[in-house]
């Protein structure tokens, strides 16, 4: 296949993605749902759902619009539900792939087949379990004892409650299991060299709708020096069970000794900005260079602690035009965006000398940046069913 010099981002959310491609020198193009104003140009907006995924037919078309034949593929969240759609993507050029192909994907994200799979690489010897998983409803299963989880879908948005009843086609039940929420980013090649980048504190943002919607992540975690061996040991059995490469992340519950492996990203994740800035250097060209089968190290933690969140509008507004941002927003909305309540606003970051400090500033700037975009936005009051383009709501405030 002739090579391109160009990379080609694909993600729900592609701008951390693609800045962090851009950051290493590469020619970079992006496609995703929100068309962010701070998405590296040249980038087009892809029609779908971020739940469901994207419109294949229009994530091709725009693909072969952008990138020519050769250029490599990076992607993000969007392709879990969907492994198909990544193969189909890859053929659409064709490309090069920078990361885990959809048989890894598909192995990764299928329910039943991730939880035996674990059973083989010895976890249960070191202490890591998973929580018992299962594809159907069977008589025994207890209502308020177990999660509805969508497969392959990402955010936590869709994870519920099992209240009873039947599964709706594409969802599995997930023992609930007790624990601090935890996730262990790792690169790993297909050589067997897996290497921790940080361990992160994660907590949700619930909405009515979504007890556990993603809020945020503070890192390097303290944890014990003990327990992080014992992490980066799971995540390099799992990465070599699977085959996994490049940047990838673990879910998982720690109690106390108990570690309870919840699931795998096969892809940067939602802690991408944090890793980039955690690592001297960033962590995106070890990323292209272990997915590609080359050499490649990773720069010195920068000391510190960084915290970042999902910052999310409390009323349905549209954004003015020059609203200025302040340096440490990113996904920023285009003027003339209109979002809704409880949707993402935008991503936030902060520095501290230890968690606490940090996601004490977080919080900080997530409160001033609500309130300055109700103050200076537009406030809508929705008067019926409407789309984020196209319909007029009158306004509240100016």
């Amino acid at each position: 296949m002739p090579q391109s010099g160009l990379i080609l981002v694909a993600a729900l959310s592609g701008r951390a993605i693609a800045q962090a491609v851009a950051r290493t020198g590469a020619v970079v193009a992006t496609l995703d749902q929100f068309g962010d104003a701070d998405v590296p140009a040249p980038a087009r907006r892809v029609a779908g759902d971020p739940v469901a995924g994207f419109d294949g037919e229009a994530l091709i078309a725009a693909a072969r619009a952008l990138a020519p034949p050769g250029s490599g593929l990076v992607v993000g969240s969007g392709f879990e539900q969907a492994p198909e759609l990544l193969a189909a993507l890859l053929g659409a050029g064709p490309y090069r792939l920078l990361g885990n192909g959809p048989e890894v994907v598909r192995a990764v994200k299928d329910p039943a087949g991730f939880a035996a799979r674990l059973a083989t690489p010895g976890l249960a010897k070191m202490g890591v379990s998973h929580p018992e998983t299962r594809t159907e409803v069977l008589e025994d299963a207890v209502p308020g004892e177990w999660l509805i989880k969508r497969t392959g879908a990402a955010g936590g948005g869709h994870i519920l409650p099992w209240n009873g009843g039947s599964l709706p086609g594409g969802h599995y039940l997930q023992r609930r299991a007790a624990g601090l929420a935890v996730s262990v980013a790792f690169i790993a090649d297909r050589s067997g060299k897996c290497e921790l980048v940080a361990i992160s504190r994660q907590w949700a943002d619930p909405a009515p709708d979504a007890p556990f919607r993603y809020g945020g992540a503070v890192l390097p975690a303290a944890v014990p020096q003990s327990l992080a061996a014992r992490l980066a040991e799971t995540a390099r059995r799992i990465a070599a069970a699977f085959g996994l490469a490049g940047l990838n992340s673990l879910d998982l519950l720690v109690d106390g000794d108990a570690v309870s492996v919840l699931e795998v990203n096969p892809r940067p994740g939602a802690t991408l900005d944090l890793l980039e800035r955690h690592r001297l250097g960033g962590v995106m060209r070890a990323h292209l260079d272990a997915a590609a089968g080359r050499g490649w190290s990773l720069g010195p933690p920068r000391p510190g602690v960084i915290a970042g969140a999902v910052a999310y509008a409390a009323a349905m507004l549209t954004m003015p035009a020059g609203f200025a941002w302040p340096p440490w927003c990113a996904d920023l909305p285009r003027a003339g965006s209109t979002i809704e309540g409880g949707q993402p606003l935008c991503s936030v970051t902060a520095w501290g000398g230890d968690e606490e400090e940090a996601r004490r500033r977080l919080s900080r700037r997530i409160e001033h940046i609500v309130a300055d975009c109700a103050r200076r936005g537009c406030l809508v009051e929705k008067t019926g069913p409407m789309e984020k383009t196209g319909d007029v709501v009158p306004s509240l405030q100016c």
